[in-house]
């Protein structure tokens, strides 16, 4: 159906629906209500079935991003008013129906709701991933929903009675599963270890699972190919055939160089273990100098930070060994006297608060601007400010409340403390942070809810109330 049709139909069905919601229900009999409770049912499975649809067609769609979404599961959850995760668990109910298009295709006719179709779709994805036998697997639990009525927490207990029908030597499942042991059992041992030997050099001895050893090799392996040069490139010569061993002066004719085995001929002369160790040392050398994410607290060296109000500091408790509770920058809750413990080794910055809790002060162990600002932001936000969110300082980012590049200063009254992934969705959709300046804390302000004003499908957006983190 083209968009223009959907759309016109889409706003029948509100008008509609508007219509039926305000039905006086006082006033129908009992049998009435049992129809228009079949209708409803009915109709709601139906459109259900539309979500799904929808959800399939916006998922990994990069419009949405002109809209101010992330992505189709916020869109959709932002939509319906629901719990989080109602838009993500449409997005992968159609993932999971476009593998069974039977089971889609009854979803679609009305023959089942999306109860049913989710508690078929999921209790097959746990199958082995043989697609005759998931296809057979689907199509039992399909005729029990259809035939018999099954409500889909009935489905889900009848799933293990279709699928031993089906495979009655459970041949299929327990191959499955006996792989699945074995990688679990691989994972579980993986370890790697680093052993001097006392003579300047290491051991390296490690295990893990295939996964993780494909993950290793596809990096390594690029940065393991044979380095060639230009014959002579080393700085050493070889004899030529029938040139003597030394010239009338009694020098050498060949010029050694500094590399062991090599031919001067500009072959690499490093067998495969050594190139694939210079591999290794290489990606870390990379990755440690280049803007990936890394968990080193945006350059800063490991340190405590000691939160302490104004007065307290002014009477010195640190000295007498009354410090606060603490936290680290990882999101570790430290007692008083471990905070003492670890202040022996450690850096100790001390970051004096008001009696908001606002920063007023964090001292420096650096020139750069910025290492003291992101202390101060840890001091403050203590993790994610997004609301509800509670990832680590290694994990975020700092956000310019008002961007950079529209004038926005780099300074603690224009920065929140974002985890990556919040950190894009406040770049790609309508949810907005303020810092109040008051306490200096900061305040969110959601995306407008949707509410149907009319008959017609008109669509207002009220503002909603900002909230703090």
């Amino acid at each position: 159906m083209p968009s223009p049709g959907a759309l016109d139909t889409a706003t029948a069905v509100v008008a509609h629906a508007q219509e039926l919601a305000q039905t006086p229900w006082s006033e129908l009999s009992g049998a009435e209500t049992v129809e228009v409770a079949t209708a409803v049912a009915a109709a709601r499975g139906l459109v259900d079935a539309a979500l799904v649809g929808i959800a399939g067609r916006l998922d990994g769609d990069d419009a949405l991003l002109e809209t101010g979404w992330a992505s189709a599961k916020d869109l959709l959850t932002h939509l319906l008013g629901g719990h989080k995760g109602m838009g993500g668990g449409l997005v992968r109910a159609a993932g999971r129906l476009a593998g069974l298009p039977a089971v889609r295709e009854a979803l679609e006719d009305g023959r089942i709701t999306l109860p049913q179709a989710r508690a078929i779709a999921d209790r097959v994805a746990t199958l082995p991933r043989v697609p005759e036998f998931r296809e057979q697997v689907a199509g039992g639990m399909l005729d029990l929903a259809t035939s018999e009525g099954l409500d889909a927490t009935d489905l889900q207990a009848r799933f293990g009675e279709v699928v031993r029908d089906l495979d009655p030597d459970a041949a299929l499942v327990n191959a499955d599963k006996e792989r699945v042991k074995a990688e679990r059992g691989a994972h579980h041992a993986r370890h790697l270890r680093f052993a001097e030997d006392g003579h300047g050099g290491v051991k390296v001895t490690g295990y893990g699972t295939l996964e993780d050893a494909e993950k290793i090799k596809a990096t390594l392996h690029p940065l393991a190919a044979p380095a060639t040069s230009e014959p002579g490139a080393c700085g050493g010569t070889n004899r030529q055939p029938g040139e003597p061993m030394f010239d009338n002066d009694g020098i050498s004719t060949q010029t050694p160089c500094l590399t062991p085995g090599c031919g001067h001929d500009g072959r690499d002369p490093r067998d495969a273990g050594a190139r694939l160790w210079d591999a290794l040392v290489d990606a870390c050398e990379r990755l440690a100098n280049s803007d990936d994410d890394l968990p080193r607290d945006h350059g800063t060296k490991p340190r405590v930070i000691v939160l302490i109000d104004q007065e307290s500091l002014r009477q010195q408790v640190i000295d007498a060994g009354l410090a606060r509770e603490g936290q680290t920058p990882t999101g570790a809750r430290l007692s008083a006297s471990a905070v003492r413990r670890m202040a022996c080794d450690a850096e100790i910055i001390p970051a004096v608060l008001g009696t908001t809790s606002q920063v007023l002060d964090v001292g420096r162990t650096q020139r750069l601007v910025t290492t003291a600002l992101w202390t101060a932001l840890i001091a403050r936000d203590r993790h994610c400010a997004f609301p509800g969110c509670t990832r680590m300082p290694l994990a975020c980012d700092a956000h310019h409340v008002v961007h950079w590049a529209d004038g926005g200063p780099t300074s603690l009254d224009n920065l929140v403390m974002l985890c990556r992934y919040h950190h894009t969705l406040i770049h790609q959709t309508p949810w907005a942070v303020h810092i109040d300046p008051d306490t200096g804390q900061p305040v969110w302000t959601p995306p407008p809810r949707a509410t149907l004003t009319s008959l017609h499908g008109k669509i207002t957006y009220h503002p909603a109330r900002p909230r703090a983190a």
